[in-house]
């Protein structure tokens, strides 16, 4: 039996995935966000992608980031509804309407949080740090359903006022 890839630099699939989650939980990566990318990040690409991107990353600022992300991630999959959902079908010629909507959502929804102590308050509020709530407001990607809800739970809102069409 060869055991030589136990000690690879990059272990294949599984064995790598078990090295992550074992750095993780020595350096205190919270038991349960580990259980839970213990459930999914086989079924899931993109938080296999982001584990690996923290297994790589040295500074301890952007690991964190990566951690806010892969908690995220997690977020919607575990509030995602269990039934197959159609999603809308984007049109090639409608993309440039669709992000003039997705800045003007964002636009507005900036304002309120300048008006309730801005950035920083709100990453503090939400517990989304604050680099990523700066890209969520100046880049053009469609708002995720849980990052809106957070932001409306730190401002008192309603969720109806962060309902947008184009959610993921």
């Amino acid at each position: 039996m060869n055991f030589a890839h136990a000690h690879d630099e990059n272990p294949p699939g599984d064995l790598h995935v078990l090295d992550i989650l074992t750095k993780m939980r020595d350096l205190g990566v919270e038991r349960n966000l580990i259980n839970l990318l213990m459930e999914h990040c086989q079924r899931y690409e993109g938080l296999r992608d982001l584990m690996e991107m923290w297994f790589e990353e040295d500074d301890s600022h952007q690991r964190d980031l990566i951690i806010a992300d892969l908690q995220d991630c997690l977020d919607d999959i575990t509030s995602s509804p269990k039934d197959t959902k159609e999603h809308p079908f984007f049109k090639y010629e409608d993309l440039t309407e669709i992000q003039k909507e997705v800045r003007d959502f964002k636009s507005k929804l900036r304002e309120e949080v300048d008006r309730q102590g801005g950035i920083s308050e709100l990453a503090r509020k939400t517990g989304i740090p604050q680099p990523s709530l700066s890209r969520f407001f100046s880049s053009n990607s469609m708002p995720r359903r849980t990052t809106l809800y957070k932001i409306a739970k730190a401002l008192n809102l309603p969720e109806s006022t962060v309902r947008f069409k184009w959610t993921t």
